[in-house]
């Protein structure tokens, strides 16, 4: 199942975790393209709110595709049990992996697409040739992990990375997509979108910012479309 070009995304875990089920069903009548799951091992990433059964369980309640972000020290068996969701694409932290060319290998064998996710002190420029051979990257606004930490706020010129990584981008693969996660408001949308980024994760301070689902995502893409 491919993904639509261009989307936003609610982050699962921002839901009401108790009420997975009918959150998800929420969604789909906003009229939501896919869900952003983020997969954490609490070692990697300081957080562990849903465990990789829910997220399968899940995955068999709806018809919208999984963005499925990694986060962990052991992206072999993570990603192994990903792709028994119905994910779209699976990307993975590139400073938790050793071998990321095996680990981009183990997705595209299984049919689906390859990513890369960044921290925001690592630079795109990284990941060298990788970029060759991956169909889009992550580019993380705030520590992985720290998205219930209230304090945690962007550190890093986050619109020059994005803007530079726009640029590098289409040198190698002119479109390929960049998902920008973390602290998105419904704000930053339409700047973020003319500096290149073409996917945002929406979570507490967008999609998630008041009970009324249907008239966030619709303010969303009235923000990114302006």
């Amino acid at each position: 199942m491919e993904l639509p070009t261009f989307s936003i995304e609610p982050s699962v875990i921002c839901c009401d975790l108790c009420n997975l089920e009918t959150e998800v069903h929420r969604w789909e009548e906003a009229g939501v393209r896919a869900l952003h799951i983020d997969v954490l091992d609490g070692a990697f990433a300081p957080s562990l709110p849903v465990g990789i059964d829910t997220f399968q369980q899940l995955s068999r309640k709806t018809k919208l595709p999984f963005d499925v972000h990694v986060m962990s020290q052991n992206n072999e068996w993570f990603i192994s049990e990903c792709i028994k969701m119905n994910a779209a694409r699976i990307c993975f932290q590139l400073e938790g992996e050793r071998h990321p060319e095996e680990r981009i290998r183990q997705i595209r064998s299984a049919g689906i697409a390859a990513g890369l996710a960044f921290s925001p002190e690592t630079p795109v420029e990284e990941a060298g040739d990788l970029l060759k051979e991956i169909d889009f990257i992550l580019l993380m606004r705030i520590k992985p992990g720290y998205a219930g930490f209230a304090q945690e706020e962007i550190q890093v010129d986050m619109d020059k990375k994005i803007s530079d990584a726009r640029k590098q981008l289409d040198s190698i693969k002119p479109g390929m997509d960049i998902v920008v996660d973390g602290r998105v408001a419904f704000e930053d949308i339409f700047r973020l979108r003319e500096l290149g980024a073409t996917t945002f994760v929406g979570g507490s301070r967008s999609l998630f910012k008041t009970p009324d689902y249907k008239t966030n995502y619709k303010k969303a893409v009235e923000m990114y479309q302006r």
